[in-house]
C-alpha cells in the first residue's frame, strides 16, 4: 500500500472529511466535459448510411432526433472536416483470418510486439472489464451508428436487456430466483439447449424466444466453435454471455447472489410472492454492481483507495444528466492490451481458443479455481503494439468506425476534456521507433487520429493509460452510475430494497465480499495483480 493509500485510508474514516474529498474528486471528474445532453449525435434521416459524408450535412448541426431518440449513439464534438479524414494514413481492410492475417499500416501499430504483461491488473480485471462493458456499450451491428444499450448499468448480463427476456431465464420453481442448475454440489446456470430425440444438440424449448435464440444469430455468434461447447452452453442475458470462462464465472456469481438475496428475502417476508421476491433481489443486486464498480474497479483505475459509493448528492449536481452511451466512450474502451496470450489455471496454460466459448473447463477447474487463477495471473499494458492478433479485426473496426463518423483528432478531444493539448510527438510517447512511425505516418502532431493517439500516448508508472483516457473514462462511468435510477432518493429507501437490502449493500465493498458469500473454500479474488 502506497503512501497516499494510507493517507487516503485514514482520511476517509473523518466521515466529514472523507465525504466532502470524495464528492469533490467525484465532481471534478464529472466536470471534466460539458454536461449531457450532447448537441450531437449519429441519428440521420437516410437510412443505414456507411458514412457521414453520404448524407450531407446530417451529422453537422443539432436536430431534435439527435437530443431525444437514444436509439442512436450521441458523440462529444461534431464531425471533423471530410478533407481531414481523406488526409488519414490509408489503412488496408483486415481480411478476419486470425491464423493468416493482413493487416493495414494503421491496424499494425497495435498488433503484439512480443506480450508486454506489465503494471498492476490482474486477468481478473480484464475479464471484469469485458463483461461490465459488453452490458452498456452496445453497438448495433447492422447499423453501427445505433447501439442496443439500455444506456443503465443494469446486470443486462444475467437478466437480459428486457423484462421478456427476463421471465425466461426465470426459474420455473418460483421464489424469485433465476433457473440455474447443481453441477458436483455448486450451482451455475441452466444450460441454454439440450440434445434431441435425433441426437442433435437444440435451443431448450422454453429458451427459444431468447433474443439471440434464432438460429441465424447463433450460427454469427458460435458458428465457428466446436460443436461439442455448444452443450455447454448457458442460457445468459446477452448473446455474448458464453464468450470467455472469465465473463461466465463473473455472470455465475451474480446469479448466485440474486438467489441468495431471494431466500434471504423470503425467509423475512414470507407474504411476498415469486413477482416481488424476483424484483427486490435484483435490485439488490444491481445497486451492489454499482457500489462495486466504484469502489473496486474505479479505485482500481484510478491507483488509489479515493472513491466511496455516495447516492446521496448527485442529484443536485449540475452533471446529473439522463444517461447516453457515446460513439466515443464505445470506441475508447477497446482494453484489449490487456488480453494474455493465455492463463494458467491448476497448472496448465489455456490460449484463447481454450478459455473462450469453453464452458466444460469451468465445471472442470470449479469457480473458486478460475476466479482465484485469473487473480493471481498479470495482465497486459492497454497500450499500442500489444494486442493479441485474434483481436487486430476488432481493432481494424475501431479505427475504421471512428474514420466512417469523422472523429476529430486527438488534440482537439484533448482540448475538450480540459487536457493541454500536445505540441510534439515527443509529448505523445518516449518509445522512439513508435514515434519515428507515427511521425512517418501523421507528419503534425494535430492530425494523430483519436484512437492512436489514445493508446499511444505514454503514461506514468503505475498508471493505466494516459491522462485523456483517465478524463474521458472517470466522466462517462461516473455519470453512469450516479444518474442511475435506483439510486434516486425516492427509490434508495427501504420501501425499494427492505432493511436487509439496504445493510446488504452496506457491507459489500469490494469484490471478494461478493464471492466470499457465494464461492466456497478459501479464494483470493482481486483486480489488482
Amino acid at each position: 500500500m502506497s503512501v497516499i493509500d494510507t493517507v487516503l485510508k485514514v482520511v476517509r474514516k473523518i466521515p466529514f472529511v472523507g465525504g466532502l474529498l470524495n464528492r469533490f474528486a467525484t465532481n471534478r471528474a464529472c466536470g471534466a466535459t460539458t454536461p449531457r445532453p450532447r448537441a450531437f449525435g449519429l441519428w440521420s434521416h437516410v437510412e443505414k448510411p456507411m458514412k457521414l459524408d453520404q448524407q450531407g450535412p446530417i451529422g453537422e448541426y443539432t436536430t431534435w432526433p439527435m437530443l431525444t431518440d437514444r436509439l442512436y449513439s450521441a458523440r462529444h464534438l461534431p464531425p471533423a472536416e471530410q478533407s481531414y479524414i481523406d488526409g488519414l494514413p490509408e489503412d488496408a481492410p483486415y481480411n478476419g483470418n486470425p491464423d493468416n492475417y493482413t493487416v493495414g499500416d494503421v491496424t499494425a501499430l497495435f498488433a503484439r510486439q512480443g506480450a508486454i504483461m506489465e503494471g498492476r491488473s490482474s486477468v481478473l480485471f480484464m475479464f471484469f472489464a469485458q463483461w461490465f462493458t459488453d452490458s452498456i456499450l452496445r453497438v448495433d451491428p447492422r447499423d453501427r451508428r445505433k447501439n442496443t444499450s439500455n444506456h443503465n448499468i443494469d446486470l443486462c448480463q444475467i437478466y437480459g436487456l428486457k423484462e421478456t427476456t427476463a421471465r425466461l431465464l426465470r426459474s420455473k420453481e418460483k421464489g424469485g430466483k433465476l433457473a440455474s442448475q447443481m453441477i458436483d454440489g455448486e450451482e451455475y446456470l441452466d444450460y441454454l439447449g439440450e440434445v434431441g430425440t435425433d441426437g442433435k444438440w437444440k435451443v431448450k424449448e422454453e429458451y427459444e424466444n431468447l433474443p439471440y435464440a434464432a438460429p441465424e444469430i447463433m450460427h454469427v455468434v458460435f458458428g465457428d466453435w466446436p460443436e461439442e461447447r455448444m452443450h455447454k452452453l448457458y442460457a445468459t442475458g446477452l448473446e455474448r454471455g458464453n464468450s470467455s470462462v472469465g465473463y461466465v464465472a463473473i455472470s455465475t456469481v451474480f446469479m448466485r447472489e440474486h438467489n441468495r438475496i431471494c431466500d434471504e428475502l423470503s425467509s423475512r417476508n414470507p407474504d411476498w410472492d415469486d413477482e416481488r421476491l424476483f424484483q427486490t433481489a435484483r435490485m439488490i443486486n444491481n445497486v451492489i454492481l454499482l457500489k462495486l464498480v466504484v469502489q473496486d474497479y474505479i479505485n482500481h483505475i484510478a491507483g488509489a483507495g479515493l472513491f466511496v459509493f455516495d447516492p446521496t448528492f448527485a442529484e443536485k449536481e449540475e452533471w446529473y444528466r439522463t444517461p447516453w452511451i457515446a460513439l466515443e466512450f464505445d470506441l475508447l474502451y477497446r482494453w484489449h492490451g490487456l488480453v494474455p496470450d493465455n492463463i494458467t489455471v491448476g497448472g496448465r496454460r489455456y490460449d484463447h481458443t481454450e478459455y473462450r466459448v469453453n464452458n466444460a473447463l469451468l465445471e472442470e477447474a470449479g469457480l473458486a479455481a478460475i476466479l482465484d487463477a485469473s487473480s493471481r495471473q498479470q495482465a497486459g499494458r492497454i497500450s499500442l503494439q500489444n494486442v493479441p492478433d485474434f483481436l487486430l479485426g476488432a481493432e481494424y473496426q475501431m479505427i475504421k468506425m471512428g474514420r466512417d463518423f469523422r472523429l476529430r483528432s486527438y488534440n482537439e478531444y484533448r482540448r475538450r476534456f480540459k487536457c493541454d493539448a500536445l505540441t510534439s510527438f515527443e509529448q505523445l510517447t518516449d518509445d522512439t521507433a513508435l514515434r519515428d512511425k507515427l511521425k512517418a505516418m501523421y507528419g503534425d502532431i494535430n492530425k494523430v487520429e483519436f484512437v492512436i493517439g489514445l493508446f499511444a500516448q505514454q503514461h506514468a508508472k503505475g498508471q493505466l493509460y494516459g491522462d485523456l483516457m483517465y478524463a474521458m473514462v472517470a466522466y462517462d462511468a461516473f455519470t453512469q452510475i450516479y444518474t442511475n435510477p435506483l439510486l434516486s432518493r425516492n427509490v434508495y429507501t427501504p420501501r425499494t430494497f427492505t432493511e436487509y437490502g439496504l445493510d446488504l449493500i452496506d457491507d459489500t465493498n469490494t469484490v471478494q465480499d461478493l464471492v466470499d458469500r457465494n464461492v466456497a473454500g478459501s479464494v483470493r479474488v482481486g483486480f489488482g495483480f
